[in-house]
């Protein structure tokens, strides 16, 4: 019988698992928090759709793309990321200047509608990044038919919107004041929530699974002081499925994997937001940022979730956009630290990781220059350690974790799922021979990254990872 080439293999095992998500749970809710999703920054849809074989292939079971609605073209319009002179920015991206789906940044409403039909035929949901909160301060770049339908300017803005935010403690000045400079939109007013649900409603019908609410801590919980422009805030049991306005509710609201930037900070109140949408988890991205700046990696420091939501309503990362283009705390961050950091979210229990896909060009250089918005980001997305952790993700489901380090040092971190498999991390220089107990059952192991063998006997794990490697076996 002839050796099978471990290629076709691989093809055998990514069409066995995608197909079976897709007859299981076709873009739920569930099927997205089963695995790991891509945040496609700055893509546009037609390349996202041209990308869409090789993120399946690489074991996400979702894709996040960036704001779809019409926003700011800019004095000189411009595809650059971060143009100088007037020239393109992404951040215009987050400058809403009416709800419809379509911009010159990603493309068209049909350009939307055929992607996300290609994701689906591969098992891939599709979530959307919406921002309520606020519109772009060029009130003269405003649909004159959305200003309209929403009761004029006076309307569309809380009454406290012009003044700034000057702390998040006090919950009305996070909720209903302007934040760095973009007007706060009133998004209690029912003309508003009426447009702005049917802009959701026509994203959903058009093949969306889900969705991302930027701000999402600005916007009042119901029992939040009131704006005095505002009679209630239910933005959130209208956006989430609750209750309708004027007699439509948001389509498929059950099925939906919803979540929200609540950057966590006093007062912020998360586990009261994870009562309606998943939150994320921004206090334990920077432990991890923290550890993977140095050699270690201690299982202490990265146990705790850090988020009074619990850990099965977190979204995770290592970096999101803001911390790479707005504060750029991690653009610095190399590529084999952010794997280090991806091997940490992607073999936990806990938490649905989300990778950031980072612009073409220099490695550890924010806005290296190579690539436009429209283009897909550098290929670490599917670089074999983080494909390995992707279908480990899968894999391991709802198994039981336990962390822990295999040396006194703590350059090796071991994250065991169950009796079933475990992920190493060596974040050291040097190669570790590992001797550990384990759960595992005894026989020989393959790490799926890079084919090392690892072996398990009367619950004793040995074999060697590489320095800076990370093996998944299972």
């Amino acid at each position: 019988m002839k050796k099978i080439h471990s290629s076709v293999l691989k093809v055998f095992f990514f069409v066995l698992i995608f197909s079976s998500l897709q007859s299981l749970f076709c873009q739920s809710k569930e099927s997205i928090r089963s695995g790991a999703i891509l945040h496609c920054w700055c893509w546009s849809f037609k390349t996202i759709e041209e990308k869409l074989p090789e993120i399946a292939e690489a074991g996400y079971t979702a894709i996040q793309t960036s704001p779809v609605n019409t926003c700011l073209v800019g004095e000189k319009g411009g595809l650059e990321i971060f143009g100088r002179n007037g020239g393109g920015k992404w951040y215009y991206h987050y400058q809403p200047t009416d709800w419809k789906i379509g911009n010159y940044q990603l493309g068209s409403r049909d350009d939307f509608i055929s992607m996300c039909k290609k994701a689906h035929s591969l098992g891939i949901g599709v979530i959307v990044d919406v921002l309520p909160n606020h519109t772009t301060p060029d009130k003269s770049a405003l649909s004159e038919d959305f200003v309209k339908a929403c009761g004029g300017l006076e309307k569309l803005y809380h009454y406290n919107s012009r003044f700034s935010v000057q702390s998040d403690i006090n919950r009305l000045q996070a909720t209903t004041h302007s934040m760095g400079g973009l007007p706060d939109v009133n998004t209690e007013n029912p003309l508003f929530q009426a447009y702005f649900m049917t802009f959701m409603n026509d994203v959903i019908d058009c093949g969306a699974n889900g969705f991302r609410f930027d701000t999402a801590k600005h916007i009042g919980l119901p029992d939040d002081p009131l704006d005095p422009y505002a009679e209630k805030n239910n933005f959130w049991p209208l956006f989430t499925g609750k209750e309708g306005i004027n007699g439509v509710y948001l389509h498929n609201a059950s099925n939906l994997f919803l979540y929200g930037e609540v950057l966590q900070g006093e007062n912020t109140r998360e586990k009261d937001y994870a009562a309606f949408i998943n939150v994320t988890a921004s206090h334990y991205g920077a432990s991890v940022r923290s550890q993977i700046k140095s050699q270690g990696l201690s299982a202490k420091h990265l146990t705790g979730w850090r988020n009074d939501a619990g850990e099965d309503k977190l979204v995770t990362w290592v970096e999101s956009h803001d911390t790479y283009a707005n504060a750029g705390e991690s653009a610095k961050l190399t590529n084999w630290q952010i794997r280090k950091g991806w091997a940490v979210i992607a073999a936990r229990k806990g938490g649905v990781p989300l990778f950031f896909s980072r612009p073409r060009g220099s490695e550890g250089v924010q806005f290296p220059g190579e690539s436009k918005i429209g283009d897909a980001g550098n290929d670490e997305f599917k670089n074999p350690e983080v494909v390995a952790l992707n279908y480990f993700k899968i894999f391991a489901k709802g198994l039981d974790e336990r962390l822990f380090n295999a040396d006194e040092e703590k350059t090796v971190l071991c994250i065991e799922r169950g009796n079933k498999g475990m992920v190493l991390v060596n974040a050291g220089a040097k190669a570790y021979k590992i001797k550990c107990q384990t759960a595992l059952k005894d026989g020989a192991y393959t790490d799926k990254a890079h084919g090392f063998i690892f072996k398990v006997k009367n619950g004793v794990l040995t074999g060697k990872v590489d320095a800076e490697k990370i093996c998944v076996i299972y």
